[in-house]
């Protein structure tokens, strides 16, 4: 079969991807394998012909909820309403906050105390169960093989955890034997392809693993003194789409049918501005080395004030004699806050002037260094803070946007790449993308399309193809712009419960589900010499039965956008 053509069984073994995103991922993800469970192909939802899910980060918690449910027989509408109701009323940050503190319950005495292990913990609770990924094998519903992934931080390559299906967990140079990687916890998955940076620390492989139920890891970890960090699989591939393309593949014909990659992350940023300076008055007016000195002329003044306020309270008792009396308790109170105030201020400045110390000794080994020598000519102490100021927020705003964005869209665009410019994909995909049905993103993908033609049958038969108000209606207009631009969380707030934010996110990655498989369908069909004429008859029936489903619903959608959610909700 050449690249320009059609699998003979375009919608038989299918992958899935689901990106990373927090909960606009998990919900808009959940909302996407609504609307493939709702549609049929060959009399049964076209969900069942997933045969392989990749997950990261949000989409995992998705991913290993669905993989896990249906291996222990649940349909998918109750699958849909148990993690409807946790991304609903579960706020991950608030108890996992809670499990830090003192006195606070620790299931696993064994793992790090800190807040990804409590997150683990929490998705342990009320997520998994306690399963582990044996529970994943063998596969016993329509999936195969499922994947999620993360990224460790020793080879700075993914780190992916699999069921029996691939040949092992883990990565080429980490290899983990089925029954180690069999004991891992799916909650201590989700949680490091999760675990994402600024937000949490690394989870550690294998310390952090360990249960009272792994006695083969419990061997690895008293075998092995080297340990590894384990984080967010979105900062190897946020798309998951390596680890599908990886699957059974070969040289000559991808595996799968169709590729799906559903993905919440987007493709814009906020453009980098330079710093915008302020007035040069108050302070800002001061040199740096007499900004510090006045700094260091209140630090004294406080440490006086606060030893002060320490004496009196704890002298004023001493005229009454130390009475047993609220005020005596008040007052002694008062003097030991202020005693604690005082000391802690102390502490920490020592502490900073150990960081001080140890930047200029390391500066005094660089002194022979071609930057070093030529930055020494520049007088900072003299500077005005005005005018360092904007020297250091430029390079720390600067800093963050290229760890926070740059760097991932780069990787974005490189993991796209590999699908996109691969032409044996060429009608083997489809990417549903969370901005796709606002205006921005239609006109922009209607002008691509454009520019590369279409076939007269094709623009003559669609009905996605003509301008923004004719084919997108307000209302799904809306909540694309408002689901859409949801930030990266692992929990609603109380205005988004008032918002509807998760119904919008849900009902979104429906609408959009649809839009991208009628349009996908539409191309199988009317796009001339790919081969849709040479299907078998009973396949090319099964085509346009699914085809006549997305085109009607898409109509439907577009007079009521939450109709799906809404008949869900009554099977409830």
């Amino acid at each position: 079969m050449g690249s320009n053509q059609i699998s003979q069984t375009p919608l038989e073994k299918i992958g899935l991807s689901c990106s990373g995103g927090g909960y606009r991922a998990a919900s808009y993800h959940l909302g996407a394998m609504s609307y493939l469970n709702k549609v049929s192909y060959n009399h049964k939802p076209l969900l069942e012909n997933v045969k392989l899910i990749s997950t990261v980060s949000g989409g995992t918690i998705t991913g290993i909820v669905y993989a896990l449910q249906k291996q222990e027989g649940k349909s998918f509408v109750e699958i849909y309403h148990f993690l409807l109701g946790k991304l609903q009323t579960l706020d991950l940050v608030k108890s996992g906050i809670e499990k830090l503190n003192p006195g606070a319950h620790w299931d696993n005495p064994g793992k790090h105390k800190n807040l990804i292990n409590a997150f683990a913990e929490q998705y342990d609770l009320h997520f998994t169960k306690g399963a582990t990924l044996s529970a994943l094998d063998p596969m016993n519903a329509h999936l195969d093989a499922v994947v999620f992934n993360s990224t460790e931080f020793t080879n700075a390559v993914d780190f992916r955890f699999k069921n029996r299906e691939w040949p092992f967990t883990g990565n080429f140079y980490n290899r983990i034997k089925n029954e180690v990687a069999a004991e891992i916890k799916l909650a201590d998955a989700m949680a490091s392809s999760s675990c994402f940076p600024g937000g949490f620390e690394p989870m550690i492989w294998p310390d952090d693993f360990v249960h009272k139920n792994a006695p083969n890891l419990k061997k690895l970890k008293e075998s092995t003194t080297e340990v590894m960090g384990i984080m967010d699989g979105g900062i190897y591939d946020n798309q998951g789409i390596d680890a599908m393309l990886s699957y059974k593949a070969s040289e000559s014909t991808p595996y799968f049918d169709l590729v799906i990659v559903s993905d919440v992350a987007s493709p814009y940023m906020e453009p980098y501005k330079p710093y915008a300076e302020k007035e040069k008055k108050g302070w800002r007016a001061f040199a740096v080395n007499e900004a510090y000195k006045k700094i260091a002329g209140y630090s004294k003044r406080v440490n006086t004030m606060l030893i002060t306020i320490a004496l009196i309270f704890f002298g004023l008792p001493f005229i009454s004699g130390y009475d047993n009396n609220l005020w005596t308790g008040v007052s002694i109170t008062l003097g030991i806050l202020a005693l604690f105030t005082y000391l802690l201020k102390l502490y920490v400045q020592s502490r900073l002037e150990k960081v001080k110390q140890k930047i200029s000794d390391y500066l005094l080994k660089l002194e022979d260094n071609f930057l070093v020598k030529n930055l020494s000519q520049l007088k900072v102490g003299e500077l005005s803070v005005h005018r360092a100021e904007p020297l250091i927020m430029d390079r720390l705003n600067s800093l963050i946007s290229l760890l926070m964005n740059v760097f991932l869209k780069v990787v974005r665009r490189l993991n796209y790449k590999i699908l996109y410019n691969n032409n044996n994909y060429t009608y083997r995909r489809i990417s549903n993308l969370i901005k796709q049905l606002t205006e921005e993103d239609f006109n922009t993908n209607q002008k691509r399309r454009k520019q590369q033609g279409f076939s007269e049958r094709l623009e003559k038969n669609s009905v996605l193809i003509g301008e923004y108000g004719d084919i997108i209606s307000k209302e799904i207009g809306a909540i694309a712009d408002e689901a859409s631009s949801f930030g990266t969380t692992l929990w609603f707030t109380n205005d988004d419960k008032l918002n509807d934010m998760l119904e919008k996110l849900v009902v979104l990655g429906q609408v959009t589900m649809c839009y991208n498989l009628l349009w996908y369908l539409e191309n199988l069909i009317y796009t001339d010499n790919i081969g849709f004429e040479a299907l078998q008859p009973e396949v090319q029936k099964n085509i346009l039965s699914t085809y006549e489903q997305c085109k009607n619903d898409w109509l439907e959608f577009n007079k009521v956008p939450d109709r799906l959610y809404k008949e869900l909700a009554k099977l409830y």
